[in-house]
């Protein structure tokens, strides 16, 4: 039983190697419209990565290491930082139970998951909240992007951004708050 689950993860490591030294073209990863709806002294910004997490990214997923992508935001009043916030939805996968452990700081859950196109619209999906100064006016900027890997015991270090082309998806757009708030 063991050897089928050493099997299984060393597939997916054999499999990410292979891509990581082939021509492999990666993806052109980026962000959806962004929403935003104001309460009091609150903003919610929703918005989803699109094209992120194509091609060989299920053998990634697969490999039993932990995959994080990573997510910064900023907002900004003219020169003045208003707020600064990072943070990640991670994937592991446990090839025993054959799912994904998903967790998503943003919305503080942890979810199981079976199905990977399920997975994809998990991941990719962002609500973030922001409670503090909401001015009339504010930049707001959005970027994602994955982090360097450890594939096996080499200690050799892999760049998860080449899955993207080396580019990290970004927003950057100003925002009028309404007159109304709701």
């Amino acid at each position: 039983m063991f050897q089928a689950l050493s099997s299984k993860v060393i597939s997916g490591v054999v499999s990410l190697g292979m891509l990581l030294f082939s021509s492999y073209e990666g993806n052109i990863a980026e962000f959806g419209e962004l929403n935003i709806s104001y309460g009091k002294n609150r903003v919610i910004f929703k918005t989803e990565l699109r094209n992120a997490f194509e091609n060989d990214f299920e053998e990634v997923f697969k490999s039993g290491h932990t995959f994080e992508i990573n997510f910064e935001i900023k907002l900004k009043s003219g020169s003045r930082i208003l707020h600064e916030g990072t943070f990640i939805h991670s994937v592991k996968y446990d090839p025993m139970e054959q799912y994904y452990h998903v967790y998503l700081q943003d919305s503080e859950r942890n979810i199981l998951i079976a199905d990977f196109n399920r997975l994809k619209e998990v991941i990719s999906e962002i609500e973030y909240e922001y409670n503090g100064d909401i001015p009339t006016r504010m930049k707001i900027y959005f970027t994602a992007y994955l982090n360097k890997m450890r594939l096996s015991n080499d200690y050799k270090e892999y760049d998860m951004m080449m899955l993207w082309k080396f580019k990290k998806p970004k927003i950057k757009t100003t925002i009028i708050k309404p007159d109304y708030e709701s």
